[in-house]
């Protein structure tokens, strides 16, 4: 109960100063350098909650080439398996980028934490609405095109169980229609930090985040690019199951 009382503390505590401080200061200096600065911010918040969360993390290249990859400027589409709410923090603070994410549409109204999103190049995807939901995809692609690198877990919930679940075809439109590469990120230990469905943090906890060969969609016949959804998720599973 402490882990979680102060967890959630510092939590709370990091959110105000976000939004007295740092919310003003992204809009006073304007879409561009605002945005760099709620990315910059953003991956600062994302460490600073694995460390209130008691967590270590470390970040995996499973394979030679994807190090040297990420260090080109080209934009890339980051695909992860979905343990927890501890994800999106760790993988803020600890992948070698500063990244958007697609998050869900309600966040987009949420006090303050919407326009930080917003921001930071987050796309809000509406799942009740498909014709929504396809026009925010296009969105997406469109943030990808003009540069800017995102994160989609394509299960499009938190796991109940720890396992990984199906991955949706039409999240990979995000990489096949502009044709960039793509990051399989395997997620290992947030599942033991916070379960779905409950606030308990437990602490002490290492995580992994694996960053497995980069596939490029270019490179892939058709028929490869349409069972996207299916390579990337073997690639992920299999990272699991080995550490």
């Amino acid at each position: 109960m402490f882990a979680t009382t102060l967890y959630m503390l510092l939590l709370i505590i990091s959110l105000i100063f976000v939004f007295i401080f740092h919310i003003p200061y992204i809009k006073i200096r304007g879409k561009e350098r605002g945005g760099r600065s709620a990315q910059w911010t953003a991956k600062k918040w994302g460490r600073f909650l694995m460390w209130a969360a008691g967590a270590k993390v470390d970040v995996v290249y499973n394979d030679e080439g994807t190090y040297s990859q990420l260090k080109d400027e080209e934009p890339i589409v980051i695909v992860g398996n979905h343990q927890s709410n501890m994800d999106i923090p760790a993988i803020l603070g600890y992948f070698p980028r500063e990244v958007g994410f697609v998050a869900k549409k309600e966040m987009e109204s949420w006090p303050f934490f919407g326009v930080w999103m917003k921001y930071g190049q987050c796309v809000f995807l509406d799942r009740k609405n498909p014709r929504e939901g396809m026009k925010n995809m296009k969105d997406a692609v469109k943030k990808i095109q003009e540069g800017f690198s995102i994160v989609i877990f394509p299960e499009g919930t938190r796991s109940e169980d720890g396992s990984i679940g199906e991955f949706k075809k039409g999240s990979f439109k995000l990489a096949s229609d502009p044709m960039v590469k793509i990051v399989p990120v395997t997620v290992k230990g947030t599942f033991d930090i916070q379960r779905k469905g409950s606030l308990r943090i437990n602490r002490g906890k290492r995580v992994k985040l694996i960053l497995n060969k980069v596939i490029d969609p270019k490179t892939l016949p058709r028929e490869e690019v349409k069972k996207l959804n299916e390579t990337v998720r073997d690639a992920i599973e299999e990272a699991y199951k080995s550490l």
